[in-house]
């Protein structure tokens, strides 16, 4: 499951559809100027963020590569999702940009160790790939409110 257009969500959708999996496109009615990529199998359409976010919550397992505001904001969700639901999508960084990032979270925000225990930090897709084969999907987890 990509946003379903260009770039490195092309890139990632091709290299999924290759290796023989079944590509879903996030893409938004209102974004008029943008093509979903030709590698989606099915599109899973919406009108708003919430319904896009609602969607892109149901997967096992979420890969935050490095990338903009979008990522991080889904990310973030995500995130916040694994800290309140007993079962939710494994949170997933992949790169080089992320290991810095969540380290200044850590050390300027309201996040502990606990939390970032919670998410998995890789440098290589192999290392996600594998991860994702050796993981159980949607396996509960002790989860509650931190507020």
């Amino acid at each position: 499951m990509t946003g379903g257009y260009g770039g490195l969500m092309a890139v990632t959708s091709q290299a999924a559809a290759e290796a023989g999996g079944q590509v879903i496109g996030l893409p938004m009615r209102a974004w008029t100027a943008l093509t979903p990529n030709r590698w989606n199998h099915e599109l899973r359409w919406s009108d708003s963020y919430p319904e896009r976010l609602a969607h892109l919550l149901t997967a096992d397992a979420i890969v935050a590569v490095d990338g903009g505001i979008g990522t991080l904001s889904e990310a973030a969700i995500a995130w916040s999702v694994l800290q309140t639901e007993p079962i939710a999508a494994d949170l997933i960084f992949l790169g080089a940009g992320w290991p810095p990032v969540l380290r200044a979270f850590a050390d300027h925000l309201v996040i502990d160790d606990r939390d970032l225990a919670q998410v998995n930090v890789y440098a290589a897709a192999e290392e996600v790939i594998a991860h994702i084969a050796a993981t159980e999907p949607r396996q509960p987890r002790v989860a509650g409110p931190r507020g």
